[in-house]
């Protein structure tokens, strides 16, 4: 399980890094000259992005035992957390120009960690229904 997370979390990170500088590419939000800490910023979003979704969701939905309610909960929040903090980071301007809207994002957020749920357990139980009548039928 802990190698599992340590390189889910490397990927995650690395792949994170890039999408960010593409973004920036294609937006062109740098400036001319790129300061030295803007570069350690990028690094802490890709971080923020490699705990959340390379380390907290793999071992939430794939290890825990918590129930199904406290997992949503949980992945809303840390979710939340990272976007709103990776925004921030990249851009105080930006930042604050959603504040006024962070109740709505928790909520959108919210919402979309149930309706992925559905669709994940839908999956799941997809999965583990073929994979016993696999075993059923040899």
């Amino acid at each position: 399980m802990i190698k599992d997370l340590k390189n889910s979390f490397l990927s995650t990170t690395f792949w994170g890094l890039i999408l960010i500088v593409l973004l920036m590419t294609i937006f062109n939000l740098h400036q001319e000259m790129v300061n030295f800490f803007y570069i350690w910023n990028l690094i802490g979003i890709s971080v923020l992005m490699g705990i959340v979704f390379g380390i907290a969701y793999p071992y939430l939905w794939n290890y825990s035992t918590l129930k199904v309610t406290s997992k949503i909960t949980i992945s809303t929040l840390l979710n939340f957390c990272c976007g709103v903090s990776s925004i921030y980071l990249l851009s105080l301007q930006v930042f604050e120009f959603i504040k006024p809207y962070l109740l709505v994002i928790l909520v959108i957020t919210l919402i979309g960690h149930i309706i992925g749920f559905y669709f994940f357990s839908k999956y799941e139980n997809k999965k583990i229904a073929a994979s016993l009548n696999s075993s059923l039928e040899q």
